[in-house]
């Protein structure tokens, strides 16, 4: 059995989640959406959701610091040197984690272990583990990893159609204000419209992509005049 871990500040991983979990599909019973995606490519880590409707990829390097930091604690640990991994994890397991290991603003910078754990078959999980670095236990919890296909949502965002100068769009504005739960880090909520029916690129700060189709609006035919 072999495993791979990440070392990444608990305020910054439940941030990536929550980021996300707003975008995801709400329906149990379609568990293609039900779902979130994290991922390390080597350098940054994700966390991705998609409703369908909707899409989002919330991104960490391990270079990044909250704006207000000026030091960090004596056992503070960034990244890793593992190969790249992705596992999906069940919404209302993603729930769970951000709220287990949601931290206060002032002890953002302590350490989760994230463990991707491989095993002698095809399947693989994701540990996450924080420790007092003092000897004392602190919290775990193993995720498995989940036969679903939910769409590596990076990619679809990389595909989108080109920039394109638009005199009206309409949005589901209930869909639309879960882009608003998102950390404005480094920056606020940006559109970029590539047309009335295609998707529109969303940008909050540095670190978020995301994407949302407009409601498609109406067409009325014109009556001939005789």
């Amino acid at each position: 059995m072999a495993y791979d871990t990440v070392f990444v500040p608990s305020g910054d991983f439940t941030g990536l989640l929550a980021d996300v979990i707003p975008l995801a599909g709400q329906d149990k019973e379609i568990p293609e959406t039900f779902a979130v995606r994290v991922q390390w490519d080597g350098e940054q880590l994700h966390a991705m959701a998609t409703d369908d409707t909707r899409m989002g990829v919330s991104s960490w390097h391990p270079d990044d610091l909250p704006e207000a930091a000026e030091q960090e604690g004596v056992f503070a640990r960034r990244g890793g040197q593992c190969r790249p991994w992705s596992v999906v994890i069940g919404l209302p397991d993603a729930a769970l984690m951000a709220k287990t290991f949601k931290v206060s603003e002032k002890n953002w910078w302590v350490p989760l272990a994230l463990d991707y754990v491989e095993g002698i078959t095809d399947t693989a999980k994701l540990r996450v583990a924080r420790n007092t670095d003092c000897g004392m236990p602190g919290l775990s919890m193993t995720v498995l990893d989940r036969p679903v296909d939910l769409p590596d949502v990076r990619k679809l965002l990389d595909v989108v159609p080109p920039e394109r100068e638009v005199s009206r769009i309409k949005f589901n504005g209930e869909l639309l204000a879960g882009f608003g739960q998102v950390r404005q880090r480094g920056g606020g909520l940006e559109f970029t419209f590539s047309g009335p029916d295609s998707m529109t690129l969303v940008t909050v700060g540095e670190r978020f992509r995301g994407g949302i189709q407009p409601v498609r609006a109406e067409r009325r035919r014109l009556a001939s005049v005789a």
